[in-house]
Parts: C-alpha cells; structure tokens; sequence
C-alpha cells in the first residue's frame, strides 16, 4: 500500500485524470462537514467527525470508491439502485458525474448515526449511575 502524508499529496499523486474528481469529493465533504477531521487512513483520504468514522474515498483504477460506512448506504439503498454497491462501499464509474446530492446525503445520514449513537450511549451511562 502507498503510504501519503495528506489527502492533498494523495491528490497530486493520483493519475491527472481523477485529480479534479478526487478534489471535488474532497470538497463536498469539508462543505457537509467543515469540523470533519481529514487524516489517510487504510491508504486513502479519510474523514473522522466527533471521533468516530465519517467517509473515506479512493481512487480505484476503473471507479471512484466511496465510503460511508454501511449504515447510510442501507438507509439510501433506492438512491444508490444505480450504482454498484457493497455492504460498505459505493462505486462509481469515471464516466458518471461525481453525485454531488448523493455523497451529501450519505454524510448527513453517518452524522445522525453519530449523534444517535452518542445520544444512546449517554442514556446508558445515565441508567447505569442510577
């Protein structure tokens, strides 16, 4: 695995075809999550929000990789009906417009699993002190 300082020296790295698409996901993220931490991680940009995963992306050779976690990809499974999915993944050809709407949608969906998770285990704590 390639080892990268930064998400932008993994952006100057990458083949000059797939720079400007890996800029732009770069931004729709910082743009739906300007308090998201952004680290590599596993090789590939990562994004890390109240210290638990966000989103990572990748620049495979044949599609872009996304990856929101399985969570958002189960909760917007019609809107992904297009697109070749996993339990964890997302990709999308080279050819197609980077989702613009989509990858927002899916980092909104990881953040409200976030702040539920932390809600619940707030309550668990409190239950226990009880």
């Amino acid at each position: 695995m390639k080892t990268y300082k930064n998400v932008t020296e993994y952006i100057q790295k990458a083949e000059d075809e797939k720079q400007s698409i890996l800029k732009e996901v770069r931004g729709i993220v910082l743009a739906t999550a300007p308090d998201a931490i952004e680290e590599i991680s596993y090789g590939m940009p990562a994004y890390t929000w109240r210290e638990k995963p966000l989103f990572y992306f990748a620049a495979m050779k044949g599609h872009l990789g996304l990856y929101p976690t399985p969570g958002p990809i189960l909760a917007h499974k019609k809107l992904l009906a297009d697109f070749s999915t996993s339990k964890g993944c997302i990709r999308v050809s080279y050819k197609e417009k980077v989702p613009k709407v989509i990858i927002a949608k899916l980092l909104k969906e990881r953040m409200r699993e976030i702040k539920s998770d932390e809600k619940n285990t707030k309550a668990k704590k409190v239950k226990k002190t009880k």
